[in-house]
C-alpha cells in the first residue's frame, strides 16, 4: 500500500498552496492509496484561531476533515497525523498513531518539551519522528525521545541534507519514514512508504512503522 506520509493543506497551514481537495486528487491520480495529512500544529497556526483550546482544535482538523470528504468520493484513504515545533529550538517532529482525541486531549502539544512530547505520544500507542533534522540551520535532536527520523524529505525547494539524516537515524538505531512534505502541485509523489497489506488509519500506521516493514519511495 502506497501512502504519503507529510502533507499540509491550504486549509490549515499556512505555507501550503493547495486545498485539501486538489491534494487528493493529485494522489489519486499518483497512484497513492492514503495520505498521511500533517499540518502544522504550531503556537503561530494555533494562536491565530478564535475561541477556546477546543474550538481552536477542531479549526485545525478543518483540512483532515476536508480531506476526509474529497477521499471518501475518490476512493482514496485519509490518515491523521501532525507535524509540530515543539519547545526547545525550530526543528519540526512528525506525530503518527494518533486520532482527533488526542489532539483535542493535548491542544498546546506544541509547547511540550521533547521529552514531554515523547511521553504523551507513548502513552498514547503513538510515535514521535523528527523531520527533515539536517537542513540549514535545523539539528538532530536528543534521540532518546525519539522513536525515527525522516530520512527522505523530498520537498524540492529546500536542502533536507538526506543522507545525513540517515546516517544519523542509523547511528542512533532509530525507526525510518519518507514523505514529499507536499505543500505546492510541484511536491506530489516526491517521496512516501509501501506498506506489505492494507492500513486503515493512524494507528495501524503506526505499528507497521514501529515494525520496521515500510519500504522507502526516494524519488
Amino acid at each position: 500500500m502506497k501512502i504519503e506520509m507529510h502533507a499540509h493543506t491550504s486549509e490549515v497551514s499556512p505555507c501550503a498552496c493547495v486545498p485539501a481537495a486538489n491534494v487528493v486528487d493529485a494522489y489519486v491520480k499518483a497512484g497513492y492509496q492514503a495520505v498521511t495529512i500533517t499540518d502544522h500544529f504550531n503556537s503561530y497556526v494555533l494562536e491565530a484561531f478564535s475561541g477556546s483550546p477546543r474550538e481552536r482544535v477542531t479549526q485545525y482538523l478543518e483540512g483532515f476533515r476536508r480531506a476526509q470528504e474529497a477521499g471518501e468520493k475518490a476512493g482514496l484513504r485519509i490518515i491523521l497525523g501532525m507535524e509540530s515545533c515543539i519547545a526547545g529550538g525550530r526543528e519540526d517532529f512528525l506525530v503518527y498513531g494518533i486520532d482527533t482525541e488526542f489532539i483535542y486531549a493535548n491542544p498546546t502539544f506544541y509547547r511540550y518539551t521533547q521529552e514531554e512530547a515523547y511521553r504523551v505520544c507513548h502513552e498514547y500507542g503513538a510515535l514521535l519522528f523528527q523531520a527533515h533534522p539536517c537542513r540549514p540551520g535545523l539539528s538532530p535532536r536528543d534521540p532518546k525521545f525519539l522513536d525515527g527520523i525522516e530520512v527522505y524529505n523530498g520537498n524540492p525547494r529546500h536542502e533536507s541534507n538526506n543522507p545525513r539524516a540517515r546516517a544519523w537515524a542509523e547511528e542512533h538505531h532509530l525507526l525510518f519514514s519518507s514523505g514529499s512534505d507536499y505543500h505546492e502541485t510541484e511536491d506530489v509523489a516526491r517521496g512516501g512508504m509501501i506498506f506489505p497489506g492494507e492500513i486503515h488509519n493512524s494507528k495501524e500506521l503506526a505499528a507497521a512503522l514501529a515494525k520496521g516493514v515500510g519500504e522507502l519511495i526516494e524519488t
